[in-house]
């Protein structure tokens, strides 16, 4: 009996092993053109709770596999009366991805659930208020960096409305890497940075649907990223 028990321990370990092994296999590995090494922060498929240390966002959900943000409110007057307020009314989803390190790769899959582009929104700012990825009429999107620094068009992403996109940033200051549904371009500029004096809860992640939308995440990877950068690609 002893001897049979010694080979389930035995086993057991054995399994618990591989397990543990696959677990490792599954972490996503590190990728990137402006960093050698770099530790995972933060990753998330969404089929547990909502992070709330790292999501700020009223009207948030998890469904199905999918982070789901709303408007609080779709009537203005049902919203005033509720807050007390005639501003920030709840009218169109807002969150917030809270805890961007100062040097990072992220890797992000979401979608605009929208009827059409209305002024200034869809919005992707990289930095609450500061670089901004929009949507262009037609297919592709823009990038325009802070400070009244360049804007910069790149339509052969093709990135739409109601259509996942699949988002990788690389940043530290002065330099963006951004590759939308594998279209990459590296941007150096002075005006390149996601800190805004202003924001006490930065760095940060914005994102802002404007009137009539729904924004739906489906993966999420964050690297911090420290030492020397690796040569520059091309741009």
């Amino acid at each position: 009996m002893k001897k049979n028990t010694s080979k389930t321990w035995a086993l057991a370990l054995i399994i618990l092993i591989a397990f543990s092994a696959s677990l490792r296999a599954e972490e996503p590995a590190f990728e990137s053109e402006l960093f050698s090494s770099g530790t995972l922060v933060y990753s998330d498929d969404f089929d547990g709770e909502i992070n709330r240390e790292r999501w700020g966002a009223k009207g948030t959900k998890i469904e199905e596999g999918k982070l789901i943000i709303s408007p609080q409110f779709t009537d203005r007057e049902v919203a005033m009366k509720a807050l007390k307020r005639d501003h920030h009314l709840g009218l169109e989803p807002v969150g917030h991805l809270n805890k961007i390190p100062g040097q990072f790769v992220c890797h992000l899959r979401y979608q605009f659930e929208k009827k059409e582009l209305t002024p200034g929104r869809p919005s992707f700012q990289i930095g609450h208020h500061m670089i901004v990825l929009g949507f262009l009429e037609g297919g592709g999107h823009r990038i325009k960096l802070p400070d009244d620094g360049p804007l910069f068009s790149e339509p052969d992403s093709e990135m739409a409305l109601n259509e996942w996109i699949d988002l990788v940033i690389e940043y530290r200051k002065g330099t963006i890497r951004i590759s939308v549904n594998g279209y990459s371009k590296t941007y150096e500029h002075e005006a390149v940075s996601i800190i805004n004096e202003k924001d006490k809860l930065g760095p940060r992640f914005t994102f802002k649907g404007g009137p009539d939308c729904r924004i739906m995440f489906d993966s999420v990877r964050l690297w911090e990223c420290e030492g020397a950068a690796k040569s520059e690609p091309e741009k």
